[in-house]
């Protein structure tokens, strides 16, 4: 049988109370220009869903927490943004990337239609 012993003054013996352990993850968060497109991004996607609550419920999000980013009011991560992607059936590089005009190709930049 186990007996568990402490000391009086409620201590562990030997070093006292054993340190606390450092977190040493490395936060990636989105740049200025990301951020600016991901609230872009999800103002049009509320308009191409009618309402926030269809788009949250397409995204996976709370509607509160989509307002909060689509206003500034809370930054957004890449996880926001791999929602709002896949809400718009876009890769996350498209939907936060340099905006194409609709009338040239993606890759080359080529006008479309043109001879």
């Amino acid at each position: 049988m186990l007996t568990v012993v402490r000391s009086p003054s409620g201590e562990q013996e030997g070093e006292g109370a054993p340190a606390r352990r450092r977190c040493n993850f490395v936060t990636r968060s989105l740049t200025d220009t990301e951020r600016m497109r991901l609230r872009a991004a999800l103002r049009n996607l509320r308009a191409l869903y009618g309402s926030w609550s269809c788009l949250a419920e397409v995204a996976g999000m709370k509607v509160r927490t989509l307002r909060a980013i689509a206003t500034g009011e809370s930054a957004g991560s890449h996880g926001s943004a791999m929602r709002a992607a896949r809400a718009a059936g876009l890769t996350i590089e498209r939907l936060l990337g340099r905006p194409v005009a609709a009338d040239k190709c993606e890759h080359c930049g080529a006008r479309r239609g043109a001879p």
